[in-house]
C-alpha cells in the first residue's frame, strides 16, 4: 500500500462537507494552499464529476499561501451531490 496523498484526503473532506457551501469553500481554500497545480486541476475535475459543484472553480497558479478561490457567492453547488451515498 502506498501513502495516502493530500488529494485523496481533500476529496474525502470536501465530499463530507459538501452539504454546506461555507464549509466547502473553507476546506477548498485549505486544499489550494497545499496541493500542487496538477492536483488542483484534478480536484476541480473531481468536484464536477461527483456533482458537488456544477462548474469548475478557478484558481491562479504560482501563488503560495494565498487562497485564490472565487468567493462562495460565485460558486454554484449541485443540489444532487452524492454526500449520502452508501460506501462499500
Amino acid at each position: 500500500m502506498g501513502k495516502t496523498k493530500y488529494i485523496d484526503y481533500y476529496k474525502t473532506i470536501l465530499e463530507k462537507v459538501s452539504f454546506d457551501k461555507h464549509l466547502l469553500m473553507k476546506e477548498y481554500s485549505k486544499a489550494l494552499q497545499v496541493l500542487q497545480d496538477h492536483e488542483k486541476r484534478e480536484l476541480n475535475n473531481w468536484l464536477v464529476s461527483q456533482g458537488i459543484i456544477q462548474k469548475p472553480i478557478l484558481f491562479t497558479s504560482g501563488l503560495k499561501n494565498k487562497t485564490t478561490a472565487k468567493p462562495s457567492s460565485m460558486i454554484s453547488i449541485s443540489k444532487t451531490s452524492k454526500t449520502s451515498s452508501a460506501r462499500a
